[in-house]
């Protein structure tokens, strides 16, 4: 009968390298942590204020629109006020006519650049709003790539 020679097993020191446990290292390490920390506080604190510099933009851009809108629709009411009193003021039935029509033909222009309007603030209020936090977005893609290997 054949025994089964023993196998040895390292055990503690052995079984580990002790030297990546070294004061040096272990100082080399915490101080990297650190740095990354600091570096995490600092992108998390600039992201910050990148979405507080998008609300704002949003916020302007949407009291813009409301003023916008405030002061059209005041102007519509004002012309339609005046128009309706000429029409009742006109002689014939076909001079009231043309005067409706004529108010229809500018209503109708003065809407359409309204609307045109109304799509510049939009698009302008989307582009600042969106500016800081692409900043930010194109900033972290860096950071993520410089830490690839």
């Amino acid at each position: 009968m054949k025994m089964a020679a023993a196998k040895k097993t390292a055990t503690g020191a052995e079984a580990f390298d002790m030297t990546a446990f070294s004061p040096d290292t272990f100082k080399e390490g915490y101080e990297k942590f650190a740095e990354g920390m600091t570096s995490f506080a600092d992108f998390q604190k600039e992201s910050l204020n990148a979405l507080m510099a998008s609300a704002g933009a949003f916020a302007k851009g949407f009291e813009k629109l409301t003023s916008e809108s405030t002061a059209f629709s005041k102007a519509a009411f004002e012309d339609t006020v005046s128009n309706a009193k000429a029409a009742t003021s006109a002689k014939t039935l076909q001079e009231a006519l043309e005067l409706n029509s004529d108010f229809m033909k500018t209503s109708v222009e003065k809407n359409l650049g309204q609307i045109n309007k109304v799509a510049d603030i939009c698009a302008s209020t989307a582009k600042d709003a969106t500016e800081p936090l692409t900043a930010r977005y194109t900033e972290l893609v860096e950071k993520i790539q410089s830490y690839r290997p």
